[in-house]
């Protein structure tokens, strides 16, 4: 029972903490020029985070807890010239983010390798089907396109669109369009596979975020 209400705590810290920072990088992406290296503080915190947390969880921590310091020290040092250009630095976060993903899930596809959807859905179901694995596979082509898509338009609006409007798409619009595929994808199971014990949206988030941990390399 301890255990279940850490992970709930644990899962609820963390998303409010991407709230947080989503809000945050939307507000201060609205704002004028001048506020630059506040853009740059903002825009590297998940960066100086992740960093930090792969430092701790690493079998040499306090040598590479003394790098981020160091580093840190060095972007605070950096903070005015980084931000002339901090819009940039969230736009390639965001654009790198989604094109990894798409690499992620377009990989699998190819011949010889087990799509990434069949992968998880293996994980509710003992045996795979034919027509299981037939629309898993399709499931993660549309993950694929879905990500490429999500590429694409960041780089129009980024390109031509004012500032607002691509932070209300890259920072607002993230999350919510990935739930909204969640829901579309499991309305289209629904519909293709109506015979079959289906799984809910929260079981197939639950599915990625496992198979995200058990393909983690080991810390260095």
């Amino acid at each position: 029972m301890k255990i279940g209400y850490r992970s709930a705590a644990r899962a609820t810290a963390i998303g409010l903490a991407i709230v947080i920072y989503v809000l945050l990088s939307h507000y201060v992406l609205s704002q004028t020029a001048a506020g630059g290296s506040r853009f740059a503080a903002i825009a590297l915190l998940p960066y100086l985070a992740v960093a930090a947390i792969l430092a701790w969880r690493s079998r040499h921590r306090y040598a590479w807890l003394l790098m981020c310091g160091v580093l840190a020290m060095v972007a605070l040092r950096c903070l005015y010239a980084i931000g002339d250009h901090a819009a940039w630095v969230y736009f390639v976060q965001h654009v790198s983010g989604d094109a990894m993903l798409a690499l992620v899930f377009g990989a699998t596809l190819v011949r010889g390798r087990v799509p990434l959807c069949t992968r998880i859905a293996s994980f509710q179901h003992q045996t795979m089907e034919p027509r299981l694995a037939r629309y898993t596979r399709q499931v993660t082509l549309a993950w694929t396109l879905f990500f490429a898509a999500n590429v694409g338009i960041s780089v129009a609006l980024f390109a031509y669109a004012p500032i607002v409007v691509w932070s209300t798409f890259a920072n607002i619009l993230a999350v919510p369009l990935v739930a909204l595929m969640f829901a579309v994808e499991y309305l289209v199971r629904l519909r293709c596979l109506p015979n079959m014990k289906h799984t809910s949206i929260f079981d197939a988030m639950r599915g990625y975020i496992r198979l995200a941990r058990t393909s983690l390399p080991p810390a260095a």
